[in-house]
């Protein structure tokens, strides 16, 4: 799916952008890009140095009794200092709209579509990238197949 102008432009705007924070709230990825904010609902990783550090998945691997005693909240905090502090080199999309990110720091962010046609279901929210403002506007949301951009 080819993404509008204004979409491509808004992902673009992230470059130059420091990675100020990164965090975990249940399953998902949240990353600050002030005034922009990633959150990836989807399969997300965080890669340095060739080696996978964090994965959305990770939160499956939990003691099944406190919610947070689980890898991927383990590894976000074991690498946080690793992690954040780079500015953003590129923004990248694929044509399945896998967002790729690289940061200065030899930090890549990937967001990837996790999930094929829905049959039994509404399509999924893969990620989403918006600025915090007060309206939240822009707001662009990934889903399987598709996109919804607010501006």
């Amino acid at each position: 799916m080819k993404m509008e102008r204004n979409v491509m432009n808004f992902i673009h705007s992230l470059v130059g952008k420091r990675l100020l924070d990164v965090c975990c709230t249940a399953e998902i990825l949240t990353f600050d890009f002030s005034p922009l904010a990633l959150h990836a609902s989807g399969y997300a990783r965080i890669i340095r140095n060739s080696d996978i550090l964090v994965t959305t998945l990770d939160y499956q691997s939990w003691d099944l009794s406190e919610s947070t005693n689980n890898d991927e909240w383990f590894n976000v905090a074991k690498f946080h200092a690793e992690i954040i502090g780079g500015a953003v080199l590129s923004a990248t999309l694929s044509p399945w709209n896998d967002l790729h990110i690289e940061l200065d720091n030899g930090v890549i962010i990937e967001c990837l579509i996790a999930n094929s046609s829905p049959h039994y279901n509404e399509e999924q929210e893969q990620w989403v990238l918006f600025e915090c403002s007060k309206d939240s506007k822009p707001f662009l949301t990934v889903y399987n197949k598709r996109f919804e951009f607010i501006e």
